[in-house]
C-alpha cells in the first residue's frame, strides 16, 4: 500500500511544480527553472525516503573533490534524474530533442539547457550536435550527464555501451566520473509498483583523460558494472539494511548553481 500513496503523492507534486514552473519559465532565467528542478528533486528524495520507506544512500563523495565535468551512470528510473539534481541541481544531460515539443513541458526542457539529441528511428550521425552541446555546457561550468547505455535498464541487466561518451571525453579532455546505482531496487523503471528497499547511488574513481577509446570504454564499463553489481548484491539482499543516509534535508549539494 505504500508505493499508492508514494505515487499520488509523487504526481500531485509533480504536477503542482509543473503547474509553478510553465509560467515561471516564460518570464525567469535559467537559473530560477533549475532551482525549480532541484526543489522537485528534493521533493522527490524526501517522499521516496519518508512515504516509501525506502533509505537512500549516497557513496563515494570522497572522489567528488572538485566539481566533476563528466558523469556517466547507470539509467534505472526517473529517481535517478531525482538525485542527481539534488547533487548537480544544473548538471546539462543529453536528452531527446523531441520533449521540447512537449506541451506545458517543452519550455522548462528548454530553461534547464540539455544536450539534445533526435530520437526518430532515422540513422544519422548526431555527434557534431552532441559536440556542440557538451562544450556549450562545460564553457557555463556545469556537469554533463549521459547515460551510455541509451536506456532504462533493471538491476543486474546492462545493455551496450555506447561510444558517445567518449567523444566527449577525449574532445573536451575531462576526466569522467563513473556512477553506479542500485536505485532500481525501490524504483524499478517506470513501474508503477515501488518498494521500500534500500538503494544508493556510488561515485566512482574518476577517469582522468587521454586514454583511446577501446581502453577507456572497457574501463569505463568494467568499473560502473562491477559497482552496481556489487551494490544490487549487498542491498537486493535485506531490506532492513543500514547504513549512514545522505541527509538531504539538512545539508545542501555543496555545488551552487
Amino acid at each position: 500500500m505504500r508505493h499508492i500513496f508514494f505515487n499520488l503523492a509523487f504526481y500531485l507534486m509533480t504536477l503542482v511544480m509543473a503547474a509553478i514552473t510553465v509560467p515561471v519559465s516564460l518570464v525567469a532565467g535559467d537559473g530560477t527553472v533549475r532551482r525549480l528542478f532541484s526543489l522537485w528533486a528534493r521533493g522527490t528524495v524526501w517522499l521516496v525516503r519518508h512515504v516509501l520507506g525506502a533509505k537512500i544512500e549516497l557513496r563515494g563523495m570522497s572522489h567528488i573533490t572538485e566539481r566533476p565535468a563528466l558523469l556517466v551512470s547507470k539509467h534505472q528510473s526517473e529517481l535517478d534524474v531525482a538525485l542527481m539534481g539534488t547533487v548537480f541541481p544544473d548538471y546539462g544531460a543529453i536528452a531527446m530533442r523531441e520533449l521540447d515539443d512537449y506541451p506545458l513541458v517543452g519550455g522548462i526542457v528548454r530553461k534547464l539547457g540539455h544536450i539534445k539529441v533526435t530520437v526518430d528511428g532515422e540513422r544519422r550521425n548526431q555527434l557534431p550536435e552532441v559536440l556542440e552541446g557538451a562544450r556549450r555546457v562545460h564553457a557555463e561550468g556545469r556537469p554533463i550527464l549521459i547515460y551510455p547505455e541509451g536506456t532504462l535498464m533493471r538491476p543486474g541487466n546492462k545493455s551496450r555501451y555506447r561510444g558517445g561518451v567518449w567523444h566527449i571525453y577525449d574532445e573536451l579532455k575531462i576526466p569522467a566520473t563513473p556512477v553506479a546505482l542500485s536505485l532500481g531496487l525501490a524504483w524499478p523503471r517506470r513501474d508503477w509498483k515501488k518498494y521500500p528497499n534500500p538503494c544508493a547511488m556510488e561515485f566512482l574513481e574518476p577517469i582522468q583523460p587521454g586514454l583511446p577509446k577501446k581502453e577507456f570504454m572497457a574501463l569505463l564499463e568494467e568499473r560502473i558494472e562491477t559497482a552496481t553489481n556489487a551494490l544490487v548484491r549487498e542491498q537486493g539482499s535485506s531490506a532492513l539494511l543500514e547504513k549512514v543516509v545522505f541527509d538531504f534535508e539538512t545539508q545542501g549539494s555543496g555545488w551552487k548553481v
